[in-house]
């Protein structure tokens, strides 16, 4: 039966393949290996994201060889809006951003990834510009994923229903459907999402899956492992989702058919993955 973290990330100066090395250790199987902004490669053109979606797919070949069947989402981080505004300002950052998106829907129509993330807005308070800057920048990156026939993880504030019908309508407006989307680092409104399309994606800790399944089973489980050497096990360990699916197996919070549904059959219907 598979295990799938789905937002896992990597770096360089991390632990990098010792990570992987403890996922499939605790009885990991399956990750999305999900871009985010390496320090020393800050961007702010089409090839400065060309290099550094290149250092994420080199990640990926690295965790492949411990043993985990590793998937790749590619994107342009929206906090990074923020930064390059700050250097170049507000329309070159935009313009950067969605030149980044460009690129990353290039290596989902060649293959070498899956999903176009983690894209979105920031997940503070912004001024009004950068906020609308950035949904400009994610329903170009919705149109992009339409083309590509590929799924966009979002990186944003706290969702709620009204949060998930805003980005369903954004996504209808792109012509893609709901059932794309994956609020990454989301809150457990499982029916929320049923009624709106939207994937909540849930951080492996107990009270947050206790809630969710309340609801419904309509979710995927991630650690959003940061690998940053400046916080060790941020925002959970690399083996958090193999070990709590086994020990809430244990517990009888999952059944054998409920793991079979978050871990396998839920990534199927938005990736269109074979776990």
């Amino acid at each position: 039966m598979p295990v799938f973290d789905n937002h896992f990330h990597l770096r360089v100066d991390g632990l990098a393949a010792l990570a992987v090395k403890q996922f499939v250790a605790a009885g990991g199987t399956h990750l999305l290996l999900t871009h985010s902004p390496y320090p020393d490669l800050p961007v702010s053109t089409a090839d400065d994201y060309r290099q550094a979606f290149d250092r994420t797919l080199q990640l990926a070949e690295v965790a492949r060889r411990e043993g985990a069947v590793v998937f790749v989402a590619l994107g342009p981080y929206p906090v990074e809006l923020v930064w390059i505004a700050d250097r170049v300002g507000l329309p070159a950052a935009r313009e950067a951003q969605m030149a980044g998106m460009e690129v990353a829907a290039s290596h989902v129509r060649e293959g070498r990834a899956i999903a176009l993330g983690e894209v979105g807005r920031p997940h503070f308070e912004v001024p009004p510009e950068i906020r609308l800057a950035a949904n400009h920048v994610l329903e170009h990156g919705m149109r992009l994923a339409k083309e590509a026939g590929c799924a966009v993880i979002l990186h944003a504030e706290d969702p709620t229903e009204t949060t998930f019908q805003e980005w369903a309508a954004m996504a209808a407006r792109a012509g893609l459907s709901a059932e794309k989307i994956v609020k990454h680092h989301s809150t457990p409104i499982i029916a929320a999402g049923e009624r709106t399309g939207i994937w909540p994606s849930l951080l492996a800790k107990e009270d947050t899956v206790t809630a969710a399944l309340a609801e419904g089973t309509r979710f995927l489980l991630e650690t959003d492992y940061m690998d940053d050497p400046r916080r060790p096990g941020a925002v959970l360990g690399p083996a958090t989702v193999p070990k709590k699916t086994r020990l809430w197996r244990e517990k009888g919070i999952l059944t054998e058919e409920t793991v079979r549904l978050i871990h396998g059959e839920n990534p199927k219907r938005i990736y269109g993955l074979d776990l």
